[in-house]
């Protein structure tokens, strides 16, 4: 807790805790949902385990708490898709488990002088799942998919690929991949993997990629069923020798989090992410491990600015909403006193983002005074309506939804929460078509894609706020793309961040711990920072 908490006692108008899990119509909802660090990242917190001799072999059944919709190696804007799909794919290079850079497909690569080309050297011998090697061809294709992904991703992620121009390929295991200009990006996207996997040269025509994979990860899809499951089998021909270490795996969607906690107490699944509640209710059971961790993703609040003139178009209305609303109760009544502040980058992501103590005491300081007052100088003091948009699932989301419905209410703001499941959420949200969004962030590959997007030249930006306009901040954001130095880099993201957070075109909220429980017969699971379940393809194995 920190010296800045929320006191027990609600403020007028406020949910209390025990108000808000009534009103949610359970006890314990809002499991986590929904992406190297380019200088570095602190690892996130996680129980270590006992490193008996690995045992290969089982089934593990992982519950998700979101469905992943669709299994598509491109586009796809849920991070569930990456939970549905990470087993079966790998990319040209990769994170360890402390976010460090390692050889994946490629083996080593050399930058060109002026640094706007990088040629790779591809592993060889490398098989994809339907049998085919790996060849420079292959990287080509998908380089040419992630930067125009095809039907059902959304045109929308091309955000987050670095300047590709493409690939020339130069031998049967040499390409060249060209680069508009220099640009930072390009390794931490690649490691990332959420919309770089390497596929087999037209993999669109041969197979419908919404319901089947074909990569070269250690586990290979052998069958997708929307809302209900993802089966995998070991890949007997995985390119790291040892592995993988189980013979099978299952993801099970399962939205209701009392649903997965009563099947990981029965043991009819081997884990699962819950809230903290969960949590709690499951750390005195002997057959069950709970793991802890902070992630990239935090709960943001989005504006859409464009079109025809709305109230929140004035800076000094969104600056009010930003002071109304109290950070430290959000995270006491819905996270049991357990979360961070959030800016636009997220804590933990090395050394980029604010630090709690700018946030706490002056960027994101509760201040309802302040906010009156800057509805007034707005003209707004009587308020207005506003329709908030978020997952209907994990509910924690609706959960944060009621609290600032319940805050805003003090500076005249009616708030309707409108709950969608998570595809239609998806979808609306990557076109720009909502008034405020209440959603979550996921890891980036590079700081950069936490604030390409407020630079004109970005999709995201034309999409939802096209009228919002600040040339310092874009002289940033483009100065920071192209600088490689992280120690050049990091003054100028620190001024960019400065400037956002008192333009405010989207508001960052806090970043929560995520809470996975596994089975004892689990080893080797641990929380990842990228909100990811990357232990279940890289480390996992099952001691009975």
């Amino acid at each position: 807790m920190s010296d800045n908490e929320a006191p027990d006692t609600p403020r007028k108008g406020e949910l209390s805790r025990r108000d808000l899990l009534v009103k949610a119509g359970a006890v314990g909802v809002g499991a986590i949902a929904a992406g190297s660090v380019a200088g570095g990242a602190g690892a996130a917190t996680r129980r270590s385990f006992a490193t008996p001799k690995i045992r290969y072999g089982g089934r593990i059944i992982w519950a998700l708490e979101q469905d992943p919709v669709h299994v598509a190696p491109y586009g796809a804007i849920l991070t569930a898709n990456h939970w549905g799909k990470q087993a079966a794919y790998d990319s040209l290079v990769e994170w360890d488990k402390d976010l460090n850079l390692k050889p994946a497909l490629a083996t080593s690569w050399t930058i060109a002088p002026d640094q706007k080309s990088i040629t790779f050297n591809l592993r060889k011998g490398v098989k994809f799942h339907n049998g085919k090697e790996l060849d420079g061809d292959d990287v080509k294709y998908s380089v040419e998919k992630m930067l125009n992904p095809p039907l059902p991703g959304s045109i929308t992620t091309v955000s987050q690929v670095p300047g590709f121009l493409g690939v020339d390929v130069l031998s049967k295991y040499v390409v060249r991949l060209n680069l508009k200009t220099r640009d930072a990006r390009v390794f931490g996207f690649l490691a990332w993997g959420r919309y770089s996997p390497i596929v087999p040269a037209g993999l669109y025509d041969q197979i419908n990629v919404a319901r089947n994979a074909i990569g070269t990860g250690p586990y290979r899809m052998v069958g997708f069923n929307p809302n209900d499951r993802v089966e995998y089998l070991a890949n007997q021909s995985f390119w790291k020798k040892g592995q993988p270490y189980m013979d099978a795996m299952t993801l099970k969607t399962l939205p209701d989090e009392q649903a997965r906690i009563a099947a990981l107490r029965a043991g009819a699944i081997d884990g699962a992410t819950v809230s903290s509640d969960g949590a709690n209710a499951l750390k005195s059971d002997g057959n069950l491990v709970v793991l802890k961790g902070g992630t990239a993703a935090f709960r943001e609040l989005q504006f859409t600015i464009k079109g025809d003139p709305k109230p929140w178009h004035d800076v000094r209305v969104r600056q009010a909403v930003n002071f109304a609303i109290n950070r430290q109760a959000i995270i006491d009544t819905v996270y049991n006193g357990n979360g961070n502040y959030s800016g636009i980058v997220p804590p933990g992501y090395g050394p980029w983002p604010l630090t709690q103590a700018e946030l706490k005491t002056k960027h994101q300081k509760f201040d309802l005074t302040k906010a009156k007052a800057l509805m007034a100088a707005a003209g707004q003091s009587k308020g207005f309506s506003v329709k908030l948009s978020t997952f209907s699932t994990p509910l924690d989301f609706q959960q944060v939804a009621s609290v600032i419905k319940s805050q805003l209410k003090a500076i005249n703001i009616d708030v309707e929460i409108v709950a969608q499941e998570p595809g239609t959420f998806a979808a609306n949200n990557g076109t720009g078509n909502f008034e405020w969004d209440l959603t979550a962030r996921g890891m980036r590959g590079d700081v950069d894609g936490y604030l390409g997007e407020y630079n004109p030249s970005n999709t995201i930006y034309q999409r939802w706020y096209p009228l919002y306009k600040n040339v310092k901040v874009w002289r940033a954001i483009g100065n920071g793309k192209i600088t490689l130095d992280p120690a050049k880099r990091s003054p100028i993201y620190k001024q960019a961040q400065l400037l956002l957070q008192n333009d405010l075109p989207q508001l960052g909220l806090v970043q929560v711990n995520k809470y996975q429980v596994v089975n004892k017969r689990v080893q080797g699971m641990y929380v990842a920072f990228d909100d990811f379940n990357t232990g279940l393809r890289n480390s996992v194995w099952l001691s009975s």
